[in-house]
């Protein structure tokens, strides 16, 4: 197995100060290796979305260790920190967050614009990138003229433009139905195929397992359970059906 993507090491976060004050994670242990999709499920208040904040050097961890590619995040200061989130990590939310002013290309070509990243050959990279999740008919589409499937599409795609190692959504299919869920999926589970990215879902829906890899349950701040899927479909977004 390869050198993982994204690693963590007895991480533990603490929340708030006095009374206040919730574990929220719990010596946390996880990694996440190129080519493979994991979820991270577990019920609301399990402490997923902070474990992926965490990953994605969005919060530093009261103790334990993260590393990003091999480079450790432990008293890194705020540029570095968004310096390896810029160079290796994409980030996919439930609720799309894209720029209704913006078509989808455009919407793109953000990830790429601060990277430094400009003119025709990002253009170039944005239109891939937008064929690699199936929309090249939306280029000059705006957000209020795609369906939620669509939507969801175009931020993976600006997820992916700039070729990180890792990939972390959060519920990317929670504002969907069964049917564009499914297919949002497959595509994840696609891009998880090569063999130097990594793909890190959260979700507390357990239709989705069929999908990974490998699924890490975390309750109370605590990875309590990891489960291999060696049987899983190699074609699974054919499986899925054409998104919506």
């Amino acid at each position: 197995m390869s050198d993982p993507v994204l690693e963590a090491k007895g991480v533990a976060k603490v929340l708030g100060h006095g009374a206040g004050e919730v574990h929220a994670l719990r010596g946390v242990d996880l990694s996440l290796h190129g080519g493979e999709l994991t979820l991270l499920m577990g019920p609301s208040g399990s402490g997923k979305t902070t474990l992926l904040s965490v990953l994605g050097c969005m919060l530093a961890p009261t103790s334990g260790t993260v590393h990003v590619c091999g480079h450790p995040t432990e008293n890194a200061g705020a540029e570095r920190l968004a310096e390896l989130r810029r160079n290796h990590i994409g980030f996919i939310f439930q609720s799309y967050h894209l720029f209704p002013t913006l078509t989808a290309a455009e919407n793109i070509q953000l990830a790429l614009d601060v990277r430094g990243e400009q003119g025709e050959k990002a253009r170039t990279r944005a239109l891939d990138a937008l064929a690699r999740v199936g929309l090249s008919h939306k280029i000059k589409s705006y957000p209020r003229e795609m369906s939620g499937g669509e939507q969801q599409r175009v931020a993976i795609a600006r997820a992916i433009v700039s070729d990180p190692s890792a990939i972390l959504a959060d519920e990317p299919t929670a504002a969907l139905d069964s049917e564009n869920g499914q297919a949002i999926m497959g595509i994840l589970a696609d891009i998880a195929r090569e063999p130097g990215r990594g793909v890190l879902v959260v979700t507390h829906d357990s239709r989705l397992s069929v999908f990974a890899d490998r699924i890490h349950h975390i309750e109370d701040g605590r990875i309590v359970r990891v489960e291999e899927n060696s049987a899983r479909p190699e074609n699974l977004r054919a499986a899925a059906g054409a998104p919506r």
